[in-house]
This record gives C-alpha cells, sequence and structure tokens, in this order.
C-alpha cells in the first residue's frame, strides 16, 4: 500500500514539473520572445536635439568694410550702417573700416568710368571673396550711390550714407527676403522661386503648332550660350542639366481678340491673361520633363501661328502688357514666351538676343535672384553679361542657407511628431543614419553661419536638408502602417488564446499542488 502511494506521489510529481516546465518555458522565453519579435524596430534617435531646433533663431554673419578718404568720414558712416542694421536678427554686419591710400584716393577722383574705378579697387581689396562687401568714398560720382556687378558701391559722401543704407539694404543684402526664407508663410520670392535642392534641369522647349511654316531657331546653341553661362557662375549652389527640346502639333485656343490700333497693320490680337495658365497644363502633357527626381525649370519659346500676329497680352485689370516681349511666368513652374509668327514666304527667325534675355530674367526669380527696385539717388549699373552680379550670388548663398537649415529643422521636427503619434513607424539604420547626419549639419551650417563662413556654412545645410528629405521621404517608414494594433491582436489572440487556458489552468493546478503539499509537511 506504501509502495503504490510513493508511485503516486511520483507520478504527481512528474506531472505537477512537466506543467511547471511548461508554464515557465512559455512564461519567460515564448512571452519575451514574442514581444521582441512583434516590436517596431526603432534605433536611438537625438530626440532632444530635434525639439531644441529654434528656426527664428539661425542668422548669417557678413563682413562690411568701409573705404573712406578720412578716418571721420568712414567712422561715420560705418557708425550709421551698424546702427540701421542693429535691429536686424537675421544678418548681422561686422563693420570694419579704413582709410583710402592717398595714390587710390587720387586715382579714383580722376578716372572716368565706375568699372575703371572698381579695377582700381582691386589692387587694395580682393574682390574674389565671398560674404564680403566694398564700400567705398569716391567724391565725382553723377549719383550719391553706385552698385556694380562686383562686390562694391560707390557713395559721394557722408551726406548720403541714408541713401546707401538704402541700397545696401533693398539690393545687397534683402533682410525681407532672409525673414522669408527661415519663416513657414514666406514672402513673395519664396513663393516665386524653386524649393531648394541639390540640382535642377532647365529644359528649354521651342513649341512649334504648325511645322509646315519653317522656323531657323537653334534651340541647343541657345541654351549653352546664354542659359550655360548664367549656370555656370551658380555651380557651387546647385548642379545644372541644359536639356532643349521642339514640340510640333500643341495646338492651344487663345481665344484672341482682334483689336484695331494704330500700328503699321492697323490691329492686333489680344489674348486674356487667364487663359494662359491653361497653356502650361498642355505644355506639362508634352514636355519630356518627368525623367528625374530633380526639378525641372521650364522655358518655353511658343511659336504662334501667322493668323494670330501680333499677340498682345492682356492683364487681369483688361489693361495691355506693354513689353519688348510678350511673356509670362508661373511660379516654380517656369515661363513661356510668345513669339509672333508673321506671314510670308520667309522662314520665321525669333529675335535670339530677346527670347533669350526674358528666359534668363525669369530663371533668375525661379532661382532666387530678385528684381531690384529703383532708388531715388542710387544707380545699379545694368548688367553687361548674362551672369549674375557677385553679390547676388552672394545673397542667394545666404537665401539657401537659411532656407536648407529651416527646412531641415521642420522636416526632422514633423518626422519626431509622427513618431509620437503612430507607433507602427520603423526607423531602420538607413534612416537613423540619414537623420543623425542632417542634425549634425543642421548644428554645423547654424555655426559656420553665425561665424561668417558662407560658403562652408552653405555646404553643410544643403547637406543636412538631402539627408532630413531622404529621411522624411524614405519609402521603409511605410513598412507597418497597413498593420495597426487592433489588426495585430485580431490575429495574435486567435493564436494564442486556446495555448493559454491549458497554461492558466496548469498553473492554477501547481498552486493548489504546492499549497497543499505545504499543509501536508506542516501536519506531519
Amino acid at each position: 500500500m506504501a509502495e503504490q502511494e510513493n508511485k503516486s506521489d511520483t507520478e504527481e510529481w512528474s506531472r505537477m514539473w512537466a506543467s511547471a516546465s511548461f508554464v515557465g518555458v512559455l512564461i519567460i522565453i515564448g512571452v519575451p520572445l514574442w514581444w521582441k519579435t512583434t516590436e517596431v524596430f526603432r534605433v536611438t534617435l537625438p530626440y532632444d536635439q530635434i525639439s531644441s531646433f529654434d528656426t527664428d533663431s539661425h542668422f548669417i554673419t557678413t563682413e562690411l568694410v568701409v573705404l573712406a578718404n578720412d578716418e571721420r568720414t568712414a567712422s561715420d558712416v560705418a557708425a550709421r550702417i551698424e546702427r540701421d542694421f542693429e535691429k536686424s536678427d537675421v544678418i548681422k554686419l561686422k563693420i570694419t573700416k579704413q582709410v583710402l591710400p592717398e595714390k587710390l584716393r587720387n586715382t579714383l577722383d580722376t578716372v572716368a568710368e565706375e568699372v575703371e574705378a572698381v579695377e582700381e579697387i582691386s589692387s587694395l581689396v580682393d574682390l574674389k571673396k565671398h560674404n564680403t562687401f566694398y564700400v567705398v568714398q569716391r567724391t565725382p560720382l553723377f549719383r550719391e550711390v553706385w552698385v556694380g556687378a562686383e562686390r562694391v558701391a560707390f557713395f559721394r559722401d557722408a551726406r548720403v550714407v541714408s541713401t546707401l543704407i538704402q541700397a545696401l539694404t533693398q539690393w545687397v543684402y534683402h533682410p525681407a527676403t532672409l525673414h522669408g526664407a527661415r519663416s513657414e508663410t514666406g514672402d513673395r520670392a519664396r513663393r516665386v522661386r524653386f524649393p531648394g535642392g541639390a540640382g535642377y534641369h532647365v529644359v528649354v522647349s521651342v513649341v512649334h503648332p504648325q511645322p509646315r511654316r519653317e522656323v531657323h531657331f537653334d534651340a541647343a546653341e541657345a541654351v549653352e550660350d546664354y542659359i550655360g553661362s548664367f549656370v555656370d557662375e551658380l555651380s557651387e549652389l546647385h548642379n545644372f542639366t541644359l536639356k532643349s527640346q521642339w514640340i510640333y502639333l500643341l495646338d492651344f485656343d487663345f481665344q484672341p481678340k482682334k483689336i484695331m490700333d494704330n500700328s503699321s497693320l492697323g490691329h492686333h490680337f489680344g489674348i486674356r491673361h487667364e487663359r494662359l495658365h491653361q497653356l502650361m497644363t498642355r505644355l506639362e502633357e508634352r514636355a519630356a520633363t518627368h525623367v528625374s527626381q530633380q526639378p525641372a525649370i521650364n522655358l518655353a519659346l511658343y511659336i504662334v501661328p501667322c493668323d494670330m500676329a501680333p499677340v498682345v497680352i492682356y492683364d487681369a485689370d483688361n489693361k495691355k502688357v506693354n513689353a519688348p516681349v510678350q511673356a509670362f511666368m508661373s511660379p516654380k513652374w517656369g515661363g513661356v514666351v510668345l513669339g509672333a509668327q508673321e506671314c510670308g514666304d520667309e522662314p520665321f527667325a525669333p529675335n535670339v538676343p530677346l527670347v533669350m534675355g526674358t528666359f534668363l530674367a525669369q530663371l533668375r526669380n525661379l532661382i532666387g535672384i530678385t528684381d531690384k527696385e529703383p532708388i531715388s539717388g542710387a544707380h545699379l549699373d545694368p548688367l553687361r553679361s548674362v551672369s549674375p552680379r557677385k553679390w547676388e550670388v552672394d545673397s542667394l548663398l545666404r537665401v539657401r542657407t537659411l532656407e536648407h537649415i529651416t527646412s531641415a529643422e521642420r522636416s526632422l521636427k514633423s518626422l519626431a511628431k509622427l513618431l509620437g503619434e503612430i507607433s507602427n513607424i520603423v526607423i531602420n539604420e538607413e534612416v537613423g543614419a540619414s537623420i543623425n547626419t542632417a542634425v549634425q549639419n543642421i548644428r554645423r551650417a547654424g555655426a559656420l553661419a553665425s561665424a561668417g563662413r558662407l560658403r562652408a556654412a552653405y555646404g553643410c545645410a544643403r547637406a543636412a536638408y538631402v539627408a532630413a528629405e531622404a529621411a522624411f521621404m524614405e519609402p521603409s517608414l511605410l513598412a507597418l502602417l497597413y498593420f495597426p494594433d487592433d489588426q495585430k491582436y485580431a490575429i495574435y489572440i486567435p493564436l494564442f488564446l486556446p495555448i493559454m487556458f491549458p497554461v492558466i489552468l496548469s498553473l492554477k493546478n501547481l498552486v493548489l499542488w504546492f499549497r497543499g503539499k505545504s499543509i501536508k509537511e506542516k501536519a506531519e
């Protein structure tokens, strides 16, 4: 009897320890393993640094050198400029002043042309230095202030400093545009120019709806001669790819209205401004611009049929647009020039300098070089070539630097916010590396910009922008968005619930058995 009882106890011990082993394996190994294999993978991210970003705190330091005939004039001009720019929180001027050498001062007073005077100044200072502008006194000026293509402005004397400050504010530095570059809403210039990026495709299209009439226009050569020379000066900002194409049989109903006038023909055809944007839609359908992830800047020459020539655009107020060439522009898309094809036996040949000059004017705005409003008492020397002014390149570098920094910060902040709201977003090693790279370059760019190292700051800012955009647009972020938590539980509960019933019952029996054993041992 005792032997049978001992055998029963042994079997009961074996059964209970088997149950305990099963429960232990499930709870100690199974549950953690299931938890680990079903969690969303996320690398460690610098959330504290991202949350501390302040887009309104970024500014750029730039150097301004005042060269005057005497110490008093240099001090007065420098003090007035410094006082006027003190209130700007987006651009800080580092002003230095010095007196012109007597020989150079005499030379500046005797040369006839300002361009010659600039050449004389280049013997004293380095005009190729980025982010540095020179304000030089030159007494025999026909205007109070003269600004040329180089990083030099001439002023007559200390009495014209208010005009000089106005020229620096509206032409050279333009703090309003810099404010727009770092704000969320932006100004008019930001609404027109293309977003920043590593590069652009510039596509010049010649649209010929009636190819039976011959047109003489070498588009490839014109693009290389004019636009190629222009973008070469901006190669440190963006990589440009130039293309040209011909588009035939793209007919568009302008709904022109014949209007009698006093011209040699006695009439012209008026086109309403609101009809022109529909032409862009037609051009977008036919133009081969979607060949790369880089944005395309479209410049189109539309050869208007001869039965509509000459054509004149009327604005929203029904007023004639008086311009040497009829053209219009669409922000962040491109521009169109209407080339009127005259009827006759001779082939139509567009005025290449006029057409390409219009394209360049549109391209300047689309890239981010703003038009300069006239200032009373100041003279802005007209462009003598297709290349942008040197200080315009510096201004564009400042705008793009701030725009890249703030855009990268907003992208990272938005991504961090999404990660907090949506738990199923996966952050793999590649995305984590992009985010960390963006954060590091944002810090470097801000420090370099505040130190006045503009070119290095722009390089870091662009790297931060590219890395932040790559992280934000990474397709792997969407990997588990189609599998929310409620669906996860709907799948796992039917799988694990049948297993958990015997486990819970075994756990209950184990607890009762251990209690019974302990009571029996105490009784004995």
